[in-house]
């Protein structure tokens, strides 16, 4: 009794019954980012598996995603998402919406290959010195101040 009405919608897949268009569905299986949405403490994953994340994850994918998993996870990218929106205990709301204002620099080929090697030895085994690396190679890009340094660390 609906046949007329369901002819009608743009956004439907292969049958009429298929209320949604899943167009996006190839995006799964591509290198993306991974994160949860709702933490205190947020990391960026970087994934080429092609996993399905739970539906209390994001992901994006595009262009230089290592290199933005990498700013993303540095103190520049935590300090871009400190003003997040927050639940009622605090822990922060990191929405695909909180993420698109970011604004992250088309790294040099140079710059990027540097930082998807570190990204690549943080994936195989975290290392804290790797983390510092990643972290100067952003305050030398932005040419940071001690000060300005000092100030995203310790906010």
């Amino acid at each position: 009794q609906f046949h007329s009405h369901l002819e009608k919608r743009t956004d439907r897949g292969d049958t009429l019954y298929n209320l949604r268009n899943c167009a996006y569905m190839d995006d799964f299986s591509k290198q993306k980012i991974v994160w949860k949405r709702v933490g205190s403490l947020l990391k960026f994953c970087y994934d080429n598996s092609g996993i399905f994340a739970l539906d209390s994850t994001c992901f994006a994918t595009g262009e230089h995603i290592k290199y933005l998993v990498a700013f993303l996870n540095s103190s520049v990218g935590n300090y871009l998402l400190r003003d997040s929106p927050k639940t009622g205990t605090g822990d922060l709301l990191i929405s695909v919406q909180a993420i698109a204002p970011i604004i992250a620099p088309i790294p040099e080929k140079k710059f990027e290959e540097q930082i998807d090697s570190l990204t690549d030895q943080l994936i195989t085994l975290v290392n804290s010195d790797v983390e510092k690396s990643i972290n100067a190679s952003f305050y030398n890009l932005f040419k940071f101040s001690a000060e300005e340094i000092d100030f995203i660390e310790f906010q």
